[in-house]
């Protein structure tokens, strides 16, 4: 039987890295650019009026997987919009920063210009796809979560052809976003969230860890995942993200600057109002201090009490969470309605004007 260490290796990424998502490229290659919710209505439309790899394409992705267990999926749901506050910490200082040590992957960012352009936006689009996705039935084919995962991969399949329209060299960064990168993605949502969420104080139970990776197995399918890059098991993936950091972890000054301008950005803004020096502490607390140290963070120990606060205060929810009746129903439906108002407040007021035009 083959190992995770068998099945990863440094030439199989690499073979990966050249491989991107033929069935939303095939979509892509036949529409023009505009807004994700816009181009997933042609593709809904000419499937009808065309066939062809508009009706292959919803044909997949409406066709859920045999493996994929809807309990799972709920259970999932359930513990993200509990623990909404710290994953939202986690994800913001740990993940998304750690996912900027690939150098080759954050090119990407640099050269279509997104994040720099107005970082608090693509953040909020960022938080209305993460919410989307867990609304009750919302990763079932037609559910909000369904229909912006399938949005966010036309984008990246329409980002691809933009940038090589424009001549990327592919022998200095291989195929932009390609499936070693939109693994790493979801290990960003999943494993990095979690680990973050522990390093805060937030240590969740076995059985929702798997759910969680579970759930998150499935979105990335839903993505465009290649199944090369689908783990079996949370130990599995931990396996895939530390092949992929060793084949893929050359930080840039590119690097540098996006998670130095991610911080900075957030810092003082809705919704948590957090000091830029207590964002760094955390993402110290997050990343670990070697990444830290890279980004060249501050580390000031006058935040240490308020990270340690913080980390008492998490230990204190979890435990709420799973030993006091009523206490994560609560918590969810305090956490729709806070992050429901803050991409209403975040986002445009119209949604034909949104990049993603529903907010469950």
């Amino acid at each position: 039987m083959s190992t995770p260490a068998d099945r990863f290796t440094p030439e199989a990424l690499q073979r990966m890295r050249q491989v991107c998502d033929p069935l939303a490229d095939a979509v892509a290659a036949r529409i023009e650019r505009q807004r994700p919710t816009a181009m997933l209505e042609e593709v809904e439309r000419r499937a009808r009026e065309e066939g062809g790899p508009f009706r292959a394409f919803l044909d997949t992705v409406n066709t859920v997987p045999d493996w994929v267990d809807w309990d799972k999926i709920e259970q999932a749901r359930r513990v993200s919009l509990a623990f909404t506050n710290v994953r939202s910490l986690a994800l913001l200082t740990g993940s998304l920063v750690e996912g900027y040590m690939g150098g080759k992957a954050v090119h990407v960012l640099v050269a279509t210009g997104r994040l720099q352009q107005d970082v608090l936006h693509r953040l909020n689009e960022t938080a209305q796809m993460s919410h989307n996705m867990h609304q009750p039935d919302g990763m079932r084919p037609g559910g909000a979560g369904h229909r912006i995962t399938l949005e966010v991969r036309l984008l990246h399949a329409m980002v691809r052809k933009y940038l090589r329209a424009r001549g990327w060299d592919t022998t200095l960064y291989d195929e932009p976003i390609n499936q070693e990168d939109m693994a790493f993605t979801v290990i960003e949502f999943d494993y990095l969230s979690v680990r973050g969420m522990e390093r805060l104080g937030a240590s969740l139970s076995r059985e929702d860890r798997e759910a969680l990776h579970h759930f998150w197995r499935y979105a990335g399918w839903l993505h465009g995942v290649d199944e090369f890059f689908l783990t079996d098991s949370v130990e599995e993936e931990i396996e895939l993200y530390e092949r992929v950091c060793a084949h893929q972890y050359h930080p840039t000054e590119e690097s540098r600057m996006m998670a130095r301008t991610v911080l900075s950005a957030v810092a003082g803004q809705p919704p948590f109002f957090l000091k830029e020096g207590f964002l760094h502490a955390l993402a110290r607390v997050c990343l670990g201090q070697g990444a830290a140290d890279f980004y060249n963070l501050p580390e000031d120990r006058r935040w240490q009490p308020a990270i340690l606060a913080l980390q008492a205060a998490n230990r204190a929810a979890t435990l709420a969470h799973y030993r006091l009746p009523g206490y994560a129903a609560a918590s969810r439906a305090v956490n729709f309605r806070w992050i429901r108002r803050l991409l209403q407040n975040g986002l445009e007021a119209e949604p034909r004007k949104r990049a993603f035009k529903e907010i469950a």
